[in-house]
């Protein structure tokens, strides 16, 4: 992969890519490559700009497999799913996508995700704002003494 991204730097639109870039000109379109050469660019893209990007695809199935082949390559790369909407029964809603997307959100946040795949879907979908989402925070360490009713209290408001 490094003669590819070494030949890739050399390469003059690929160097006009990389200064609009990082001239923050965005966002930026590219089309008209097939999955080989998509994950090499974004990695070479990744590589030379050292910032965030984000890949938005038309479904969750190309959104998968661009996550797949992207994670062979580049380690900090991660999927960001659409919620979960069940119209008929609340309690049977699945948790886990929920906590992915909370964490996904957190590593947003900090700066130490690389590389986000998303789907449009997943966009459209609301999500709180972000003094909203952090404004409440409950840390509990192994080995520490809680007061109960104090805990309760601080959960039940998080919850609403």
């Amino acid at each position: 992969m490094n003669t590819i991204l070494g030949e890739l730097g050399k390469n003059p639109k690929f160097i006009e890519l990389v200064n609009k870039i990082e001239s923050e000109k965005s966002p930026i379109a590219i089309s008209g490559l097939n999955d080989v050469g998509m994950i090499q660019i974004l990695s070479a893209i990744q590589e030379f700009t050292k910032k965030p990007i984000c890949l938005l695809t038309y479904n969750e199935i190309q959104a998968r497999k661009l996550y797949k082949d992207l994670s062979y390559f580049i380690e900090k790369v991660d999927l960001f799913n659409k919620k979960e909407i069940v119209t008929y029964d609340y309690v049977s809603e699945s948790k886990d996508i929920q906590s992915e997307r909370i964490e996904i959100l957190n590593k947003i946040k900090e700066g130490k995700n690389k590389i986000l795949v998303t789907t449009i879907e997943a966009v459209m979908q609301k999500l709180p704002d972000a003094d909203v989402l952090y404004k409440d925070k409950l840390k509990i360490k192994i080995g520490e003494t809680y007061n109960l009713e104090e805990l309760k209290h601080k959960l039940v408001k998080l919850r609403i």
